[in-house]
């Protein structure tokens, strides 16, 4: 249940963070054009297509630092209460080696990901 819950948290605060701020873009899209060359906010198509490039760039962004932030929280000093609440070593090794596990294959797959739910399948697809 709590695999669910969280997974469904992130799809959601992704998804909610892609709209609010897309809104937002759009919203201000007529703006004094401080971002892009006038060429680019002169022309709706090329608008349309910053948007769409900035926002792949930083879902990319995201998905990479998520993923550091994984791997430093697990191998770094500042452990997570997660998995240190796990008090069978050779269990708290396996749960810790899984999710380094799904942080590499993020970090180093995450310009393939079109979207949020192609990494929640793959971290479906992890036996927890």
């Amino acid at each position: 249940a709590y695999k669910l819950w969280i997974l469904k948290t992130i799809s959601e605060t992704w998804n909610l963070f892609h709209e609010k701020f897309t809104a937002l873009w759009d919203k201000h899209k007529d703006g004094p054009g401080e971002a892009y060359l006038p060429g680019v906010y002169n022309n709706a198509e090329l608008q349309k297509l910053a948007k769409v490039r900035y926002m792949e760039d930083l879902f990319h962004d995201m998905l990479g630092f998520g993923a550091a932030k994984m791997i430093r929280r697990i191998v770094g000093v500042a452990h997570v209460e997660d998995f240190e609440s796990i008090k069978e070593p050779s269990k708290r090794a396996e749960c810790e080696r899984k999710a380094l596990d799904i942080a590499k294959t993020i970090l180093k797959e995450r310009r393939k990901f079109k979207g949020i739910s192609e990494v929640i399948s793959v971290i479906e697809n992890v036996d927890v």
